[in-house]
């Protein structure tokens, strides 16, 4: 298995979806589609691996992160099957893989770690940067795009490995 998911399913995800006429518009071929699928998973495992909860069903020697034993569904708590891949890995897969279509390799940015801008004027030119200099850690993490989408799908499957959650008060 190179992606989670199938060709059907995403086509029947994105059918269903504001914006997923992409997915199926003219002039995109499978291998495309396939393409985008398998940069998608990759990226999902990157980026949330670690906070998948179990572990890998066949341990080091599967491909990919799911399926996986002792995984549970937090929000029903619910064991999840050891030999399946859940319904919302695929669902994330598809969204992430929308992106992946349109322009490849945005879930998986390459950067070079420096700075980033604090604040930029454009009139009279004027630019503030900070970065590990001034105390601020840059991270693969912070230059990846977050969908909003995969993070809803997958909210109930990931584990809090430690992250300290910001509380905002009014």
């Amino acid at each position: 298995m190179k992606y989670y998911g199938s060709l059907d399913g995403a086509l029947e995800y994105h059918s269903m979806s504001a914006g997923g006429a992409a997915w199926s518009a003219d002039g995109v071929a499978d291998a495309q589609r396939t393409a985008a699928l398998v940069r998608a998973t990759r990226s999902l495992d990157g980026q949330y691996g670690e906070r998948y909860p179990g572990k890998p069903t066949q341990g080091r020697a599967q491909s990919l992160a799911w399926p996986r034993s002792g995984a549970v569904d937090h929000c029903a708590n619910e064991a999840l099957p050891d030999n399946s891949v859940p319904i919302e890995i695929e669902h994330a897969t598809y969204a992430l893989a929308l992106v992946e279509l349109l322009t490849p390799g945005a879930s998986s940015p390459s950067f070079t770690p420096g700075a980033v801008n604090k604040r930029e004027r454009v009139d009279v030119i004027e630019r503030e940067r900070f970065g590990p200099a001034d105390g601020v850690a840059l991270t693969l993490d912070m230059q990846r795009a977050q969908l909003a989408e995969v993070e809803d799908l997958l909210r109930c499957l990931l584990v809090n490995r430690g992250a300290t959650q910001c509380i905002l008060r009014a």
